[in-house]
């Protein structure tokens, strides 16, 4: 199996490059979305390789499997171990491993601004279930993996549990967008609100409300800054800023005496 002809990436393709092909490769062939179960496993299973420096060497560096077309090439391959038995030696056999279990999951922007708690139903290789409780790390970011360690396949008993890998995704808001630790939202303005000035009221996205100052002869598509309502940052935890573009709000009707008012204004320019 070619890990990177899966991920279509040449084969000194950078840690970033890797990431990127991966996300777009991920989205497109996930089950959720109408792709191929089975396309998908392979995706996760390159991805998981080729990130990993040390299992990325291994993969691209193969130990030979014999020694030439007249060596030990199709030979039994317990007959080294038969060999070395008769002599005295004990070759022992690899000790069975509990296997990484790879899943995607999908998240709101609510869920990256205050992290989660959430109760996942795991499917392991022998096809049983079991419940796990995980930790959703408020300022995850798309595309992400978050590693738990341990609570992957556990049905081989006296051995160490697999991981359980999570490869995030999270979805589009109505309201607000991303940009790092930023988010970004629209705010309508009545136009003679921006002439004069006024305090806008905000919703956040955790649904609290404050008071944006918007000075006298703001022009429309300002972007203004409430600083530290925005995402955490998942490594520092310190919040980004809710970013507030204006739109001017034109009313539909004039009374009489605004429309005075407003030729009045006009022509003291």
């Amino acid at each position: 199996m070619d890990y990177y002809s899966i991920l279509g990436v040449n084969r000194d393709a950078s840690e970033k490059e890797l990431k990127s092909a991966y996300k777009k490769a991920s989205m497109q062939h996930h089950p959720d979305r109408g792709g191929d179960e089975e396309k998908f496993k392979k995706i996760n299973e390159a991805y998981s390789t080729l990130k990993d420096p040390v299992k990325r060497q291994q993969y691209d560096n193969p130990q030979p499997q014999g020694f030439g077309p007249n060596g030990f090439e199709g030979m039994n391959p317990n007959g080294f171990e038969d060999l070395f038995r008769n002599f005295g030696f004990n070759m022992g056999q690899r000790r069975p491993q509990n296997r990484q279990i790879d899943l995607a999951l999908d998240v709101t922007m609510e869920d990256v601004y205050n992290g989660k708690q959430i109760a996942m139903e795991v499917q392991l290789p022998t096809g049983r279930t079991k419940l796990i409780d995980i930790d959703i790390p408020a300022g995850v970011e798309e595309g992400q993996t978050v590693r738990y360690a341990g609570m992957g396949d556990n049905s081989i008993q006296n051995i160490p549990a697999g991981d359980l890998m999570v490869h995030i995704r999270v979805r589009n808001h109505p309201r607000f967008q991303r940009y790092g630790d930023n988010i970004l939202c629209e705010e309508k303005i009545l136009i003679w609100d921006l002439m004069l000035g006024t305090h806008a009221v905000v919703t956040t996205l955790s649904g609290r409300q404050i008071k944006l100052n918007v000075p006298a002869g703001t022009p429309p598509d300002t972007t203004l800054s409430c600083n530290g309502e925005g995402l955490p940052n998942i490594r520092t935890k310190k919040r980004g800023n809710l970013l507030v573009k204006i739109k001017a709000l034109m009313p539909r009707e004039y009374t009489d005496e605004q429309r005075k008012k407003i030729m009045e204004i006009k022509h003291g320019l």
